[in-house]
């Protein structure tokens, strides 16, 4: 269920980019549309580990995997749910786009996709391998996500400066659009890379990437 559950989320996390990118509300539904189902496959896997859980006590590995399974379809309910807002931004910014969008920003954008949807993919190759080396580089392509988050901030906030032609009310609304999709974009990557700290968590025993977590949160 969960790689079920993982190859929906990945589907919604590319219609959603390509719903934003190619100005495509079709897609953008679908992505919508197809939430529901992805709910329902958390809600089945977290019955099916509260069953386990009941009948067979597991201990050890068995207990961290368990448990670690239900957290990670939690984590890709989110990503989907963040699909989803993603696909919504596509009509808030059918206008803005077409006075403010310049080559640049949607290039970087795209780049911002596309290494979102690899820690994605890579999270989910790592689960279903047992790759412990690959749900440890997780955070290393994440890191590259939000430094283009960073370079598109800089970049929208200084084509608005000392422009006096720029309608500023119409630019306001622009930068927020934008400022949420790439903050759904960087979300993807890090709720990817927590997927990749509960496959080290239940392959390896080692809690330490969890509370360095916590400690720095």
């Amino acid at each position: 269920s969960v790689n079920l559950m993982g190859k929906l989320v990945q589907e919604a996390v590319k219609g959603a980019v390509i719903s934003l990118t190619e100005d495509n509300a079709e897609i953008a539904q679908k992505v919508i549309d197809g939430d529901d189902r992805i709910d329902d496959l958390e809600m089945k896997i977290e019955q099916d580990c509260l069953f386990i859980h009941a009948k067979y006590q597991p201990f050890a590995r068995d207990l961290r995997l368990i448990n670690s399974m239900n957290i990670i379809a939690i984590s890709l309910e989110r990503i989907g749910d963040l699909a989803v807002n993603l696909a919504k931004i596509t009509r808030k910014l059918e206008k803005h786009k077409a006075m403010f969008m310049t080559p640049e920003i949607l290039d970087l954008i795209k780049e911002m996709a596309k290494l979102a949807k690899t820690v994605l993919s890579s999270a989910l190759k790592a689960f279903k391998n047992h790759d412990v080396k690959l749900a440890a580089k997780l955070d290393e392509i994440d890191m590259e996500v939000d430094e283009i988050q960073r370079v598109i901030f800089k970049k929208l906030f200084a084509s608005a400066v000392g422009n006096d032609e720029i309608n500023k009310e119409e630019f306001v609304l622009y930068l927020s659009s934008i400022s949420l999709a790439t903050r759904y974009l960087e979300r993807i990557g890090d709720q990817s890379v927590n997927i990749g700290e509960r496959i080290l968590l239940s392959l390896t025993g080692d809690y330490k990437v969890l509370n360095d977590d916590i400690n720095e949160g």
